[in-house]
């Protein structure tokens, strides 16, 4: 009996959920359940199912090449291993690539953060993360090297309510069954970290069924993520958490 394409598939649905947890200067943690794709950028031919995923064409939920890396030109996977050897990175072209994030949810597409993992010789080497602000719009992008990862300066304005002089500790493992990014703000001042942000995802096959179960349980996934992110910054203005100001704008 022939083995179904869903079961060799490098992409998976990942269903889990994030916590985020500030602890000065005034205490603010939340939780919520949420699920992403992991697409292999080789597969994507192979991925449309249905009404439910469509590559390049509608769908419930569809994955459009402009709204990654934008600015770049050529397929993304492309892109990315440039953006690695832009970075600093040792780039390897016929490497794997898996987009762990969000794409459109009926038409509609944000992510504040998807995360490219790049492969050498079938081992996760580099983690680019492609971060985006919000009310901004803008884009900023680390890379990390899987094996000798270290802390790094902040210097992205992401929130509002945190400021620049601050540095990244990461903790990550790499997609398998399950697959773990955590990262840590710690002053530069040398202070007791500050916040901390926890994504915990479990593995499903890239079917139909659980595409379909997935968007009964959240039919908008990118609007929930949106929303929930300008309702945690309204508790904590009415915290009264200072207030950053966008560099550029000081």
């Amino acid at each position: 009996m022939s083995t179904p394409v869903e079961s060799v598939l490098h992409s998976a649905l990942w269903q889990g959920s994030v916590r985020h947890r500030r602890f000065a200067p005034r205490a603010h943690a939340f939780s919520y359940g949420l699920f992403m794709l992991g697409l292999d950028l080789d597969e994507l031919p192979t991925l449309n199912r249905g009404p439910w995923f469509g590559v390049e064409r509608a769908g419930l939920l569809s994955f459009c090449r402009r709204d990654y890396l934008r600015g770049s030109e050529g397929s993304l996977k492309t892109a990315v291993w440039a953006k690695v050897s832009e970075l600093g990175g040792t780039p390897e072209p016929d490497g794997r690539v898996l987009l762990l994030g969000n794409v459109r949810c009926l038409g509609f597409y944000f992510s504040p953060v998807n995360f490219y993992f790049c492969y050498q010789r079938e081992a996760a080497r580099y983690l680019l993360a492609e971060v985006a602000n919000t009310p901004w719009n803008e884009r900023h992008y680390y890379l990390l090297d899987l094996a000798a990862l270290a802390p790094h300066p902040k210097d992205f304005h992401v929130s509002p309510f945190m400021g620049l002089a601050m540095r990244y500790h990461w903790r990550i493992r790499s997609p398998g069954e399950h697959t773990l990014i955590h990262i840590e703000s710690h002053p530069d001042s040398g202070e007791a970290k500050l916040f901390d942000a926890t994504l915990t995802l479990a593995r499903q096959a890239f079917e139909r069924d659980a595409l379909m179960r997935l968007l009964l349980r959240w039919p908008w996934m990118t609007m929930k993520v949106l929303l929930g992110i300008y309702w945690q910054a309204l508790r904590l203005f009415i915290k009264r958490t200072p207030i950053f100001s966008h560099p550029e704008t000081r």
